[in-house]
C-alpha cells in the first residue's frame, strides 16, 4: 500500500515538472529567431517605434534593458511569449523576434518590427 501511494505521488510529481516545462520563462529566449533583421537606427530608436504599436496589440507589453539594447515582451497566455531583442550592432541594431508555434504568431507584431527598422 505505502508503495503504491509513493509511485503515485512520485507520477503526480512528474506530471506536474512537466507541465512547468511547457512555460518557460520569457527570458529563455530558444534557439534561432524567428525574423532576424538589421537597422541603421540605434537599439533605442527601434526600442521607442516599436514598444507602442506591440503596446496596441496586446497591453501588457514589456520593455527591459539588456546587454548592449532592450527586450520587448508581449505576454501569451496560451503560448509562448512573443519577444524582440534589439541589440547595438556596428553602426546600428539588429533585431531578433522569437515568436510562438506558427498558429500562434502575430503578423501585426512582426509588421511593427519591419515598419520601425
Amino acid at each position: 500500500m505505502q508503495s503504491r501511494m509513493l509511485m503515485g505521488a512520485g507520477m503526480l510529481l512528474g506530471m506536474a515538472a512537466l507541465l512547468a516545462g511547457c512555460s518557460l520563462p520569457a527570458s529563455l529566449v530558444p534557439g534561432e529567431p524567428n525574423m532576424g533583421k538589421y537597422s541603421d537606427k540605434p537599439p533605442k530608436e527601434v526600442a521607442a517605434c516599436v514598444l507602442p504599436a506591440w503596446q496596441q496589440e496586446v497591453s501588457h507589453t514589456t520593455q527591459t534593458s539588456i546587454s548592449n539594447g532592450y527586450r520587448i515582451t508581449a505576454p501569451s497566455v496560451i503560448t509562448a511569449d512573443e519577444i524582440l531583442d534589439i541589440v547595438k550592432y556596428k553602426d546600428g541594431s539588429r533585431v531578433s523576434l522569437y515568436q510562438g508555434p506558427p498558429w500562434a504568431k502575430s503578423g501585426a507584431m512582426r509588421k511593427a518590427v519591419r515598419d520601425c527598422l
